[in-house]
């Protein structure tokens, strides 16, 4: 009983870290398709960023975010310590990187 009780701890903890980070991977990469447009606020992008991480990823803590822009390509950057729900086995963090060809005028 006991051993079944902890597969399934363990099964709903690592399906809501998939979740967890498939929602900060959504955030990432619109932050980084919005940085890449000609004029794009850099500082407002990471404010969004850590914004939405902090209201869409329950458990987020420590979150760090960056968001730069070189001559080809806008990057994103997010990672965080997650702690999940219910009995805490590990802390986990999650990093998400994206990555967009910027926007030229022409």
């Amino acid at each position: 009983m006991a051993a079944t009780f902890l597969l399934l701890l363990v099964l709903v903890q690592v399906a809501t870290a998939m979740t967890a980070r498939a929602a900060a991977d959504a955030a990432v990469a619109s932050v980084a398709r919005d940085a890449s447009l000609p004029g794009a606020d850099l500082d407002q992008g990471e404010a969004k960023l850590r914004t939405a991480i902090e209201s869409i990823v329950p458990g987020a803590i420590g979150v760090e975010v960056d968001v730069r822009v070189t001559d080809h390509e806008a990057i994103a950057t997010a990672s965080f310590g997650w702690i999940p729900p219910g009995p805490v086995l590990t802390e986990l963090t999650i990093a998400v990187r994206a990555e967009v060809p910027r926007v030229h005028d022409p």
